[in-house]
Order: structure tokens, then C-alpha cells, then sequence
């Protein structure tokens, strides 16, 4: 993709002087943020697991080049990254990188406020849709990039990297959320759904209901605003809907319409009149630990899920037997694409920060983003540098090629079959847009209201940025 190689001639110091109420502003947002929603290590819905603290110290070598990493990510994909770092400092290249782990939830507020205070560190993950959002705190890196980089990546990831023609950061991941049947239950009652037919789909969802004692599929996975907003805006977009029209500052809210009302109203049927799963949750993973029971027959998921489907010895257990599917079931005539997100790495703004540790960040993340193979067996997630995508250690490990996430994932970006939610300048996780949902799910309200609730909500605040 094309981008302004030009440097810019505004200097740091003007940029976060101007930039600081912008910051203040933004991070008193992001409080409402209730968790990553399982996409690496949140504390809130959708699966996510604690994250783990690092001291952050100094361990290079006097001539080394030092800068320093935040990180959100818990579990598995900590101990990865903290791997990968390992294996960076180790090449003895001039560059020492201390990292420390932010809890998800804190993750934006502490961010913002670090700039503010000329304290940001050299490099820090967040999502890749975030662009817009962290434009006002981060730096662009197109100078600094090497030869070539923008060619590593999938191309649905790199242009999601974009701010107005200009990278602002690099991607770890690619990932999704799609259908997992628990085949069990399917072959207990005796279907095998056509998951591209909205016909069949239901069908099948009623004789799951009608031969067996599970529940028949879930829009849910978590008990969480942000896993109804992912899921409805793949069942929107293929009903042929949209969230938003119109270019920044100028954006308009449009699932208010006929639409994204009839949308809502399938949400709710699917607890209601068609009675294929039930309003309340006993708790937040609870649709998780009914699809490895065999108490509910599909639910829509995302990739790093199959983490949450592990036992204490963190093992899947040997009862659960299941598929991940294209979810492209949903009625409608619009397009077939499902919401996905990428990790990511920026570049926070500080005037401290020198050349050549501006420099050493970027080599860094292109080290990290272009060398992950451990990635996706840790987290679930497609590396989004193709050639680590398609390399044999990541095309081995049994998420490729025995339960097939990774593999469909992959399938879905080479097909164009995926697509970020859009660059706000707000924080467009918040639950302040997406908790009408929840409570649409759960029959505390009813479409018409839960949707003109979201979408007001949602148009108040971009107006105001």
C-alpha cells in the first residue's frame, strides 16, 4: 500500500504539548473499557485470562541501545513474547529491550498518561484498529521501517496499520472469531449442517433443540458487551448492514437502520421465540464450559478460544471433539466476512526518546512480528508476516492441522473474508455502546430500544471528537 515516506517537520515537543488534552481526554475514555475480552490476556469477557507483572529493569550491556516494551498479554502468549524478547537480546545486536506487563484493563489509561508525563515507553502493544485513537500519542514509522517491511505482512493487516497514508504500527496476528460445533452433540442428533444457508443452519439448530438435551448455538461465547459487538457486527455485515458511514470526523452511524434492527431482533430470537440457547448466564464463561460439556452444540468464538477449552493439565480434554467453521451462516444478502483483529506494536510519543532508539524500536517489532512461529501455538492467533504463516512450524502444530483455527483463519485473510472493526477516534470498545446488546440477549429490553440505544450512544460520542 502506498504511504508518505516524507518526516515529518512538526517536532516532538510541539506534538505533545498540542496533543496533551487530546491524551487527557482519550485516557479518561478508555475507562470504561471492562477488558480485552480474551483476545490476548484481559480481565473482562470473551475469554481473556490475568496478565503477569514485570519489574521492567535494566539488563544490557553499558554500549547497548536501550528501550522499553509494554505488554498486556497473559498466560501463554506472556510467556511467549517474554520468549521472543529473550531471543531478540540475545543476538548481541546493539539493542537491550526491558519489558514490563500492564494489566489489560489499565493498559490505555496508563499509556496516555505516560505520554503526558514524558514517560511512555519506546514500544507498546494494543489492537490494531486502534489507530486513529492512539494517532494522537503514538508516532508514525515509516522512516525507520526497513526495505521491504510493508511486503512481510498479510495486506489486509498492513493496510489496517494505516492512519491517513502512514504506518503506525506493525501487526503480531491476525485473529477472528468463527463457528465451533461441538461434534458431539451434531452426531448425537444427526446433523451435519450446510453452514453457508441460513435454511440449514436453522434447521439443524432445531433438531439439536428437538432429539437431544443440549442447547443448539449461542451468538455468545462470554458474558460480555464486547463479544455481543463482534458477534453482531459479523451477522450486520453479512445481512448486508453497516456500523458507520463516512470518513473521520464526519462519521455517521447508520445500524440504527432497518437493517441492523432486524440484526438485533435475530439476537434476540435466538433466546427467545427460537429457543436455541437461554437468557441468562451463571457466569461469564458459562457458555464456554457448556460447549465442552456437550450442553450447547455451536457457539461463535474466537481463535484464541481453544485456550479457554483446556483442562487444569492444560490439555483439551479427550471427550471434547469439534470443528472450527467459516461463519457465513447468517441470513442475508450482504458480504461474507467475519470481524477480526490483529495485536499490534506501536510507538508511543516521547521527546526523551532518541534517534537511535527510535530506530531500535522498529527493529525490534519487525524482529518480533517477522520471526513469530511460537505465536500461534501459544495464543491461537495467524501470524500476520505470511512467511511465518505459512512456515512449517507454524502449518504443524496441531491448530493448523488437527483442529483447524489457525488453518481457517488463514483460509479467510488469503480470501478476503475478514474485516476490522472501523479506526474511531474513540475507544470503540467501550461497553458504553455495546451493553444494550447484552441486555437485548438476555431479554431486558427489546430490539428497537437496545439498538437506538448503541447506536445514539455511539454517534454522541464521535460527534464530540
Amino acid at each position: 500500500m502506498p504511504h508518505d515516506t516524507q518526516r515529518t517537520t512538526e517536532s516532538n515537543t510541539d506534538r505533545i504539548s498540542r496533543r496533551s488534552i487530546l491524551a487527557t481526554g482519550a485516557g479518561a475514555l478508555a475507562t470504561g473499557l471492562a477488558g480485552c475480552a480474551g483476545l490476548t490476556g484481559g480481565s473482562g469477557g470473551d475469554g481473556g485470562s490475568g496478565t503477569q507483572s514485570g519489574d521492567g529493569g535494566s539488563g544490557g550491556d553499558s554500549s547497548d541501545v536501550e528501550i522499553n516494551y509494554w505488554m498486556y498479554f497473559g498466560a501463554q502468549e506472556n510467556e511467549e513474547m517474554t520468549a521472543l524478547v529473550d531471543e531478540f537480546n540475545s543476538q548481541d545486536n546493539g539493542i537491550y529491550v526491558n519489558t514490563q506487563s500492564v494489566p489489560f484493563g489499565e493498559f490505555l489509561n496508563k499509556l496516555f498518561t505516560s505520554v503526558n508525563a514524558g514517560e511512555a515507553p519506546h514500544v507498546a502493544s494494543y489492537y490494531g484498529s486502534f489507530g486513529r485513537h492512539l494517532e494522537p500519542i503514538t508516532d508514525p514509522i515509516d522512516d525507520y521501517l526497513s526495505e521491504g517491511a510493508a511486503n512481510e505482512y498479510f495486506d489486509i493487516a498492513w493496510e489496517n496499520m494505516q492512519v491517513d497514508g502512514r504506518p503506525y504500527a506493525l501487526p503480531i496476528d491476525v485473529h477472528g472469531k468463527a463457528l465451533y460445533t461441538n461434534d458431539g452433540v451434531l452426531e448425537s442428533a444427526g446433523v451435519d449442517p450446510d453452514f453457508t444457508d441460513w435454511e440449514g443452519f436453522s434447521n439443524a439448530c432445531d433438531t439439536i433443540v428437538s432429539e437431544t438435551d443440549s442447547r443448539a448455538f449461542s451468538f455468545l461465547n462470554w458474558d460480555s458487551p464486547q463479544a455481543a459487538f463482534r458477534t453482531y457486527s459479523i451477522a450486520l455485515t453479512q445481512a448486508g448492514g453497516e456500523f458507520l458511514t463516512g470518513e473521520p470526523g464526519n462519521y455517521e452511524v447508520t445500524f440504527d437502520d432497518e437493517t441492523g434492527l432486524e440484526t438485533g431482533q435475530l439476537m434476540a430470537d435466538i433466546t427467545g421465540d427460537f429457543g436455541w440457547d437461554i437468557p441468562q448466564f451463571q457466569s461469564e464463561s458459562a457458555r464456554v464450559e457448556d460447549f465442552i460439556g456437550g450442553d450447547l452444540g455451536m457457539i461463535i468464538a474466537g481463535t484464541w478460544s481453544i485456550n479457554n477449552f483446556e483442562n487444569e493439565d492444560g490439555e483439551i480434554p479427550e471427550s471434547l471433539d469439534f470443528s472450527f467453521e467459516k461463519p457465513f451462516m447468517f441470513p442475508g444478502d450482504g458480504e461474507e466476512v467475519a470481524w477480526a483483529e490483529s495485536n499490534s506494536l506501536y510507538f508511543p510519543t516521547n521527546e526523551n526518546h532518541t534517534e537511535p532508539e527510535k530506530q531500535a524500536a522498529v527493529e525490534f517489532a519487525e524482529y518480533v512480528t517477522q520471526n513469530n512461529t511460537l505465536w500461534a501455538s501459544a495464543g491461537g492467533h495467524l501470524p500476520a508476516a505470511e512467511s511465518v504463516a505459512t512456515s512449517n512450524e507454524v502449518q504443524s502444530t496441531p491448530l493448523w492441522e488437527e483442529h483447524g483455527t489457525i488453518s481457517t483463519m488463514y483460509e479467510m485473510v488469503n480470501e478476503g473474508q475478514v474485516r476490522y472493526q472501523p479506526q474511531t477516534p474513540i475507544n470503540l470498545n467501550s461497553n458504553q455502546y455495546w451493553s444494550p446488546l447484552m441486555d437485548l440477549y438476555q431479554h431486558n429490553t427489546d430490539a428497537e430500544s437496545a439498538i437506538e440505544e448503541s447506536a445514539s450512544a455511539l454517534q454522541s460520542a464521535l460527534d464530540s471528537n
